[in-house]
């Protein structure tokens, strides 16, 4: 029997270690779709910048937060493609961060339209934003 405590504990820390999939806690008979946390390099000339957001994405219906749930690698993909490479003075203030949100959530809207045969995304919010 005491050989069997050490294994409990060891599988219970590997539980809690053991990093999840591309897509949050959620939950599941939401319309919203909690993305893990986008890093991506940003453009600059005097030293290496990050930034970093959580993003939500709500869906119309419950079904169309199934398909996108489906399609996270090619989401979390597309959003690495438009949030990375950009300077840090082009997402200074509201104006240039809303611009970028419609921008992602159109191109999103696209790809699933693409992947789906209709767009299901009804907003996209930054939780986070953070520039480094």
């Amino acid at each position: 029997m005491k050989t069997l405590s050490p294994s409990l504990f060891l599988l219970t820390m590997l539980w809690w270690i053991i990093p999840g999939s591309a897509v949050a806690v959620d939950d599941l008979d939401s319309r919203y779709v909690t993305l893990e946390p986008v890093v991506v390099n940003m453009e600059s000339s005097d030293r290496a910048r990050y930034l970093q957001a959580k993003i939500q994405l709500e869906a119309a219906e419950m079904e169309d937060a199934r398909e996108i749930r489906g399609h996270i690698p090619a989401v979390r993909d597309r959003l690495i493609r438009i949030l990375g490479g950009r300077s840090p003075d082009s997402l200074r203030g509201s104006a240039a961060r809303e611009d970028l949100r419609q921008e992602a959530m159109e191109e999103l809207n696209e790809l699933l339209e693409e992947l789906t045969g209709a767009p299901r995304i009804e907003a996209l919010y930054f939780s986070d934003f953070i520039r480094q």
